[in-house]
């Protein structure tokens, strides 16, 4: 039992060991440390918010959501296709390759560089408030233009609501709670 265990670490430690090699290797030697720590924000919270999404949102929607520019985010993952499952198509869902990196991100002990481990309790903070703000900004009486006030929700076509709602205004109304 005890060397399972300890095979069980060893490897846990070379997975930790390799997933601190892949983020690091984002960071480049060339930039500026004002660069760097910019570059180390952005990481921490666009990998932080796909770890804690509980349905996964595309590149499209990442920026109106963590109110971040489209160019910084799709910067941002050029060098992640080792951990991130990225699609040339913009539009589709952004997943983890493997729980086990959401695992690795949320826990101090196992992503032992503060530059990219993520707080969980703050990142769902950080998350729900950004969702609040996007709800306020985006929802507004009749926004599916239905014309009537006795129309119910339920009775509205999910079809409809995906044309006047974009996805990342639907995980906000979904899950900021």
């Amino acid at each position: 039992m005890l060397e399972g265990s300890t095979i069980t670490l060893a490897l846990e430690h070379y997975l930790n060991s390799l997933c601190i090699t892949v983020l690091k290797s984002t960071i480049r030697e060339e930039y500026l440390e004002e660069e760097k720590e910019d570059r180390y924000l952005v990481l921490k919270q666009v990998l932080g918010t796909l770890a804690i999404l509980y349905s996964p949102l595309s590149i499209n929607s990442l920026p109106e959501l963590l109110y971040l520019p489209k160019e910084t985010i799709e910067g941002g993952f050029a060098d992640l296709h080792a951990i991130l499952d990225i699609r040339k198509d913009t539009g589709r869902p952004l997943r983890l390759h493997h729980p086990s990196f959401r695992d690795f991100l949320l826990n101090k002990d196992r992503c032992n560089d503060l530059n990219f481990w993520v707080d969980e309790r703050q990142a769902h903070r950080t998350l729900a408030d950004n969702c609040i703000r996007l709800m306020s900004n985006s929802l507004k009486q009749d926004v599916c233009g239905q014309e009537a006030h006795s129309i119910l929700v339920a009775n509205v076509k999910s079809n409809r609501i995906e044309q006047c709602l974009p996805p990342e205004v639907r995980y906000a109304c979904l899950y900021w709670v």
